[in-house]
């Protein structure tokens, strides 16, 4: 499947090379991605969950708590993502204690990518309780055939309903947060239906996205980019800690299989760890050392669609940032 974006579509996407220029090595991560769980509830054919060698698991609330206190400590602006390679809602109330935690300890955004059929009336009312800042639902289709030809599992008229009522219940309720953001991947299958997903939730609030297809580092045989020239330093690579859910600290947030591990946050601090990798593997990146990159690297493409662009629930575009001090929902101020 050669993924190649329509002409009328490249609003949606980023220059990478400009993208490349407001890169910096930072002494803690921008983004702190904490996989709650590696359990799926799906078998999606954009996904290689099905396919992972590490082992399954949720993390222990000790470890989640450690996380969050460090952060807590460097930055409460660090964009924390309760999500890596998993459902996180699989956790169930377990989830309103990991975000009520980072919540008391001051953290400014925290944010959960949520493929949404887990979200019924109980979980709605929990996830608006929580205090948490953003939530992506996947929604990979308008018509029932298109979306569950891709969202093996799922069914679309229960997934519709899930994020209709909790748009409806945050609105009732006069919150301005969490943002509800729908999340669509381009592909030939739906490339037809992505004007009306985007334009169905924009009418009901949400805000939308538009990205396109992840290899996950090359992993999914069946996904591929568009070859270039050039090669221009990697966002995921830069600006991601990944954490597993038992404490590794993996390349990215492609490498779902963790590949490459830089150390463990049981036994070693989120600074500690992100210096090593600053030193072994992002410094590689931006002075373009290809060759000395380590191999999940060399052979990926990930890279290359790095820059999706967001839109608020009016189709104003909400502009990536890279600063300390940045929150999402002040991104297009």
């Amino acid at each position: 499947m050669l993924l190649k974006s329509q002409k009328w579509r490249m609003g949606m996407y980023e220059n990478v090379k400009e993208i490349e220029k407001k890169f910096e090595m930072k002494e803690f991560p921008l983004n702190v991605i904490v996989e709650v769980g590696n359990h799926c509830n799906l078998n999606c054919t954009t996904c290689i969950n099905d396919k992972l060698t590490r082992k399954k698991g949720f993390m222990d609330i000790f470890l989640y708590k450690k996380i969050i206190d460090e952060i807590a400590d460097n930055n409460v602006y660090c964009r924390v993502w309760l999500d890596f390679y998993g459902e996180p809602l699989l956790v169930k109330y377990k989830l309103y204690y990991m975000i009520d935690y980072a919540k008391k300890k001051g953290l400014k955004n925290i944010n959960i990518n949520t493929n949404g059929t887990l979200i019924n009336k109980e979980m709605a009312e929990m996830l608006l309780d929580s205090g948490i800042d953003f939530i992506s639902i996947d929604v990979d289709g308008f018509s029932k055939e298109v979306y569950e030809k891709i969202r093996i599992g799922a069914d679309r008229d229960v997934l519709y309903n899930n994020i209709e009522y909790l748009l409806k219940r945050k609105a009732e309720r006069g919150l301005k947060t969490p943002i509800i953001e729908v999340k669509a991947m381009e592909m030939d299958e739906n490339r037809d239906e992505l004007d009306k997903i985007v334009e169905y939730w924009r009418a009901r609030g949400a805000w939308t996205t538009v990205r396109r297809l992840i290899s996950w580092g090359g992993q999914h045989e069946g996904i591929t980019h568009e070859k270039t020239d050039e090669r221009y330093a990697c966002g995921h690579a830069v600006g991601v800690c990944a954490i597993t859910w038992d404490g590794d600290v993996v390349t990215c947030a492609m490498d779902a299989d963790g590949r490459t591990v830089y150390g463990n946050i049981n036994n070693q601090s989120i600074r500690q760890v992100w210096k090593e990798r600053n030193e072994k593997m992002v410094c590689k990146h931006l002075e373009h050392k290809w060759d000395e990159l380590p191999e999940v690297c060399k052979h990926c493409t990930d890279w290359t669609i790095v820059g999706e662009q967001r839109f608020d629930e009016n189709g104003n575009a909400a502009k990536r940032n890279y600063d300390d001090k940045a929150m999402m929902q002040n991104s297009n101020n």
